[in-house]
Parts: C-alpha cells; structure tokens; sequence
C-alpha cells in the first residue's frame, strides 16, 4: 500500500510540475489584429466590423480569455485595431504592422474586397490565420487564382445575390427593363457581369449599362441615358457616398424608376439618414436579419443599439460571428500554433448568429456563403421582403 501511495504520489507531483511549467510558458496575452475603416468612404462598414470584433472579443475575455489546452488555462485576447481609412494600401501596412511589429497570433479581415484582400495577401505571405467577412465571395476567390491558404472568408455568394433582385420582382408587373449602375471596384465588375448573365434567364432585358470609377460624383449623361431605355428597374452596385449622389441627382431629373436596388451602398444606416423619405422603398440584397431566429440574433441588434444608440447593420452579425470563428478554431487546436489554429477554422461546422458556418472544399475551399435574400427600407428600418417564407413586412411597389 506504501508502494501503491508512494507511485501515485508521484504521479500527482509529475502532473502538477508539467501543469506548473505549462502556465508559466503560456503568452500572457494572446494578440488578434485587424484593419477597419474608421474614416473615409467606407467608415460606416468599419463601425460596424469593429463593433462585431470588439463585443465578441470581449464576452471572452469575460470568461478569462480563450481556453488554450496546451497551457492548461485560458489566456485573455488583445484586440489591436488600426484605422485603414479605406485605403487598400493602408490595410497593407496595418496587417503588415500587426504581424511584424505587433506579434498577431491570428488576424480579422476589413471592409469589402480591396480591403480585405489587400489584408488577405499579406496574412497569406507571412503564414497568419485570418478570418474575413464583408467581402462577397466571388470577388475574394477571384482574387487569388492559386487559391488562399491561410484566410478564410465567410459573407454571401454573387451568384446567388445576383439573381434576389430579379426574383424579388417576379411577384409584381414591370416592363422587365433594367438599367446597371455598377462601378470598376471588385464587386461592381463581378455583379455587374452576373447580373447581365442572370436578366435574360429570369425574363428580363438589361437596355443600359452605365459602367464608372468609384468616387464619380457626377452621373446626369448616365441617368438621360437610362431614363431613355425606359427602364423601370434600377440596379446598382456602389460605395454608399457614389450611391446617395446618383439617387439624388435621378430625383432632380425626374426620373421616377419602379423600383430601386443599391447594393453595397443602400445598406448603411447613412443612407435612410441623409435620403430620409426618399429612401423609402430603395431595396439591397441581405444576408442577415435579426428576426430570422438564430441563436442570439434579436439580442445582439438589441445589444449594439444599446451600446452606439444607432440602428443595427448586418454587418454587426457577420464581423462578430468572424471573431467567434476565430476563437473557437484557437480553442480547438488548444494553442496558438498557426498551423494548428488553421487546420482547427477549416473544420468549422456550427450555427452562429449569422447562421449555419461550414467552410467548403474544392474550388470554393475557405468560404462559407449565407444565404441570400431581400430587404427594403421601410419607415426608417430594414425589412425583409422576399422570399415570402422569410418576409416581415410586405414589398413595396412601386416606389412611392
């Protein structure tokens, strides 16, 4: 029996001392990163992404950090968030500053594809798990012919999105002529070639096309020319300052089209704000909404109107769920071994806020695509209004 106690005595002792060494080698801290648009054009996205990082980084540091098991104990996260003021060459320098200078474990993408791909390449070069969201899925795979290895990204797919605005239709009369605005930033490119594949297969005729730089502020030649097609249906693909020009300068013109679709641009907040009434009834393609029953959906529109006293954005949803993502693929591979951390995201498959994640394999490897579908502007809030089995309130149409 002596013999017996002495062994496990031991035992104890061998275990305590590896536990004791395995603490004091864990990091004090473990460090994410990411580059955000805090000013510029795309401010009103890096609000929200940084609001969505920032709350999901913080309920686990609640609990006392991510829970490494190769330390035997959770370590608490630092979150460093640099501005990128919407310049693809800033986000460059800001992953590249947080990787070298700030020693990131893991990284958290920006806003739209220039910025998140221009994040995406360095965290691919210096060998870094990133997890992106608010860049369409296409334009991202688009980016990177040999494929990513080390980002993965998770917001809709075109060629779903692309086809919601035609469909959304097909429950009311039009002339079925569509005028694109689509601008040369990655998503306008992509959408706008979807869209001119999509009309003719859904019944309906694209008679003008306007193609412009982002930042055109300018757009009177363009509207003469689609208020000539006689096209009933607008559909545009713009940054939200370019998007609020064109809808203000096609009001001025009387031009009076049945319905209206601004992706990217019609989204934000900003937009119901500056365009008040006129905003009414404007439509862009959602991946998200708070009533659609997910798990802690309805608390976390409740949370950040509570926190920012402005009303909710999807784009809360998919940047907090990004974060999640990311933590949980550290607490699965029990380290912060990059490798490991990566292998652990690539294995996703669970119901977040935003939805079911599972990132596929194949051509389409490291992205999760939501589903798509359509939301208008009613009253000041946004609305779901196709497909019928997801509505909350009815479309408006035509538009007032």
């Amino acid at each position: 029996m002596k013999r017996i106690l002495t062994i496990v005595l031991q035992i104890f002792l061998i275990a305590a001392f590896t536990s004791a060494v395995q603490a004091q080698s864990a990091p004090k801290e473990v460090v994410i990163g990411a580059s955000i648009p805090k000013n510029g054009v795309l401010a009103a996205f890096g609000s929200y992404a940084g609001w969505g990082y920032k709350t999901a980084v913080a309920e686990t540091n609640a609990k006392g950090g991510v829970m490494l098991k190769k330390y035997g104990k959770r370590v608490p996260i630092k979150l460093v968030v640099y501005d990128d003021e919407s310049r693809p060459e800033l986000a460059t320098k800001n992953i590249e500053r947080l990787v070298i200078k700030d020693g990131a474990h893991a990284l958290l993408g920006s806003a739209t594809p220039p910025l998140v791909i221009s994040g995406a390449v360095v965290a691919e070069r210096e060998r870094i798990p990133m997890v992106a969201a608010l860049s369409p899925i296409r334009a991202f795979l688009g980016a990177n012919k040999a494929g990513w290895k080390w980002t993965w990204n998770m917001f809709f797919d075109e060629l779903e999105m692309t086809q919601q605005q035609f469909l959304t239709l097909n429950s009311v009369k039009s002339n079925k002529k569509v005028a694109l605005f689509t601008d040369n930033g990655q998503d306008g490119v992509v959408m706008g070639m979807l869209w001119g594949k999509n009309a003719p297969k859904l019944g309906y005729e694209v008679v003008y096309h306007a193609k412009f730089p982002v930042g055109t502020t300018e757009y009177g030649d363009l509207i003469r020319r689609a208020k000539e097609a006689k096209a009933e249906i607008i559909i545009a693909q713009m940054i939200t300052p370019d998007a609020i020009a064109l809808w203000k300068q096609m009001g001025a013109l009387n031009y009076k089209p049945k319905a209206a679709f601004f992706e990217k641009g019609g989204e934000p907040v900003v937009w119901s704000k500056i365009l008040g009434k006129s905003a009414q009834g404007t439509m862009v393609a959602g991946y998200w909404h708070p009533d659609l029953g997910y798990p802690g959906a309805k608390e976390l529109r409740a949370r950040f109107e509570k926190d920012t006293g402005e009303l909710y954005s999807q784009h809360i949803a998919d940047a907090y769920a990004a974060a999640q993502v990311l933590i949980d693929g550290m607490e699965r591979a029990g380290s912060i071994d990059p490798v490991a951390v990566n292998a652990a995201i690539g294995k996703t498959d669970k119901t977040y806020v935003v939805g079911p994640v599972k990132f596929t394999e194949g051509k389409g490897k490291r992205s999760a695509a939501l589903p798509t579908f359509m939301l208008q502007w009613q009253n000041g809030d946004l609305e779901v209004v196709h497909p019928k089995k997801w509505a909350t309130k009815k479309l408006i149409y035509p538009l007032p």
